[in-house]
């Protein structure tokens, strides 16, 4: 793809990708000196990158090249080069919040995209981190079926924007900054990356028939319908009672380690929105949604994304 963007008379520069986010730190001033940041890679590879494209101001476009690849589905970008050149003379860009978690033993504000959250998804990517082979769907449901054997929910208290809105309570936790996580399912509808808030989903005494339903749901390609609560705010403290628990963040183990009990983390909505370069198809759909449900319109700005280097 590079030496494609190169024939149409683009100048690139290629960067490889990195394990920890701190050594991507090391390219935030090739970043700033660019028109767009053209990530090969998943939702984790995107994630760490939040925070440098957060400040640089620099468009982003992803190519989806991971197990899940929201981020690039989500706004209909694909792995062909016609459709990122198109999307480079279009040169609309959407502005995008993502969110921060930190808290005691957290170094820093770390970023994520799409949702944080703690129950069966999050012991099941616990398990699933500690493997070194390439995945697939068989091993997602292998340790899966493990994770569901095991399965014990988090006993936690939730307070929104310094209001307390669970109370030692054990559930299902998800923290969402957009919709798209399981989107059949729907479980965190109302989550917007265009919105500066984040939306708190909590399913109270969740049990191993929630997770069957959901299963169900699934092969079904129909919403859970599940009887969750739903917090919306700029700041969400989470306290973790009990015990520990692990917390999967857009679809990775968190740190590596889990949670500690009597821990608090806090969620926060970002100051430094991300711009986004959409596709064409992705504006239109975006308007004719906007017109249809009587939505205000998005902010969509135009990019200059000519002829300086492009990091992949």
């Amino acid at each position: 793809m590079a030496s494609q963007l190169t024939y149409c008379g683009k100048q690139v520069t290629v960067q490889v990708s990195e394990k920890k986010t701190k050594a991507y730190k090391r390219m935030k001033d090739a970043i700033a000196g660019c028109d767009l940041v053209v990530i090969v890679g998943g939702d984790g590879t995107v994630r760490k990158l939040l925070g440098i494209i957060g400040k640089t101001k620099t468009p982003l476009y992803a190519i989806p090249g991971g197990n899940e690849s929201l981020f690039a589905r989500t706004y209909d970008m694909s792995a062909q080069l016609g459709d990122l050149l198109q999307t480079i003379a279009a040169g609309n860009c959407l502005q995008q919040y993502y969110g921060l978690i930190s808290g005691h033993g957290i170094k820093g504000k770390k970023p994520f995209f799409h949702m944080a959250s703690m129950g069966l998804d999050s012991l099941t990517v616990k398990y699933i981190g500690k493997r070194s082979s390439p995945l697939n769907d068989s091993v997602y449901v292998w340790h899966g079926l493990k994770a569901l054997c095991s399965l014990h929910h988090p006993t936690v208290s939730l307070n929104v924007d310094g209001q307390p809105v669970i109370a030692r309570e054990s559930g299902y936790v998800i923290v969402a900054n957009s919709s798209a996580y399981a989107r059949n399912l729907q479980l965190v509808p109302a989550a917007n990356p265009s919105k500066n808030e984040l939306v708190a989903g909590f399913l109270p005494g969740a049990r191993h028939q929630h997770e069957l339903i959901k299963a169900l749901k699934i092969l079904q390609r129909k919403p859970a319908n599940l009887p969750m609560q739903y917090f919306s705010g700029k700041k969400i403290e989470c306290t973790l009672h009990d015990q520990s628990y692990p917390l999967q963040v857009d679809g990775d183990y968190f740190r590596n380690r889990d949670i500690d009990a009597d821990v608090t983390v806090e969620f926060s909505i970002s100051t430094n929105p991300i711009q986004v370069l959409i596709p064409p198809e992705y504006t239109t759909k975006l308007i004719e949604s906007s017109r249809l449900h009587g939505l205000r319109k998005e902010t969509i700005v135009k990019a200059n994304c000519s002829n300086k280097a492009l990091p992949e």
